[in-house]
């Protein structure tokens, strides 16, 4: 639903032109600069939060309307986000993040980017996925960077990956679940997609980013993706993504991750554990299994995209 809300504003804008759109026209390229940019499905922070970006995550910016672009994600997401929260850039500038060497953020937990005179002093906080240039540090066990807006600070070395690494990485799903365990009791939050708040397919979204995969926003479309799997969850292995309906309409309303043994982690009401097994004291009726998908075997196919095969995090 949220797709198609954006989709019906971004035709309306492009196809009735500047006149209706005001400052609306074809701009370039940004970087979110801050912790987390919240995206909107209208120019204004009373719009529905229809997804968030973190910081480092290479934009399209499509148009302007005031103070807030409408922008597109790498996996082809769209939304408002505020200016404020965004360091535009142009070709150039672009082409040579996309070179420069960088670091994810693969903590958990929502870190801290500190300065790097040694005292401490905070100067971002940042959660798992956010992409960071990098600069030469002598300091033991630490890493510096340098933020999209130019700040720099230091995070440890033990909580970032290089992303050229992810090059010659290989979908670890056993690391894939204890990302997802490790999230256990954070809130649900509708459009969230950070580990300070997620909803159902923003869970998978950061797992799978964790492991340097980029997947579709929205659990709908990250149904269409993979190898496709039936209603019987004895078929699915670990990693594998599980897929709820409603009763009423038969539309994908809910996403989880399947964990063995019959059980899945997903976001509802917070990040749990339930069973897909009638007999179990975890399952819960109302949650419909429609189908699943196999991800693993499927890196590079429509939908599933491995970091370091992104035109937008590097030059291809």
């Amino acid at each position: 639903m949220r797709r198609t809300i954006l989709l019906i504003i971004n035709t309306i804008l492009v196809g009735l032109g500047t006149a209706l759109a005001g400052e609306h026209s074809l701009q370039g390229y940004g970087l979110v600069k801050v912790a987390t940019a919240c995206m909107r499905s209208t120019p204004a922070h009373s719009g529905e939060m229809v997804s968030q970006a973190v910081m480092g995550t290479p934009l399209r910016l499509i148009g302007r309307e005031g103070s807030w672009w409408l922008t597109e994600t790498p996996e082809g997401y769209q939304g408002y986000i505020i200016g404020n929260a965004i360091a535009p850039k142009d070709s150039t500038a672009m082409a040579t993040w996309r070179r420069s060497d960088r670091v994810m953020y693969t903590d958990h937990y929502t870190g801290r980017i500190v300065s790097r005179d040694g005292r401490g002093t905070p100067v971002s906080d940042i959660h798992a996925g956010s992409v960071l240039q990098t600069i030469p540090s002598k300091v033991k066990d630490s890493i510096d960077v340098v933020l999209p807006d130019g700040r720099s600070g230091r995070l440890a070395s033990r909580s970032v990956k290089h992303l050229s690494d992810f090059r010659h990485h290989r979908l670890n799903t056993q690391q894939l679940v204890d990302m997802a365990r490790a999230l256990m009791g954070v809130s649900y939050l509708w459009g969230g997609t950070t580990t300070a708040g997620m909803d159902c397919s923003g869970l998978v979204k950061i797992c799978y980013l964790n492991q340097g995969i980029i997947l579709k926003r929205d659990a709908g479309e990250q149904a269409t993706t993979g190898t496709p799997l039936g209603d019987d969850f004895r078929e699915y292995r670990q990693g594998d993504l599980v897929f709820f309906k409603s009763a009423t309409t038969g539309r994908i309303v809910h996403v989880g991750i399947y964990d063995g043994d019959g059980l899945y982690i997903h976001s509802s009401g917070r990040v749990r554990v339930n069973s897909l097994d009638p007999e179990s004291t975890l399952y819960i009726p109302s949650n419909i299994l429609a189908s699943g998908c196999r991800i693993a075997g499927n890196i590079n196919t429509d939908g599933i995209t491995l970091i370091t095969n992104s035109p937008a995090y590097f030059d291809l």
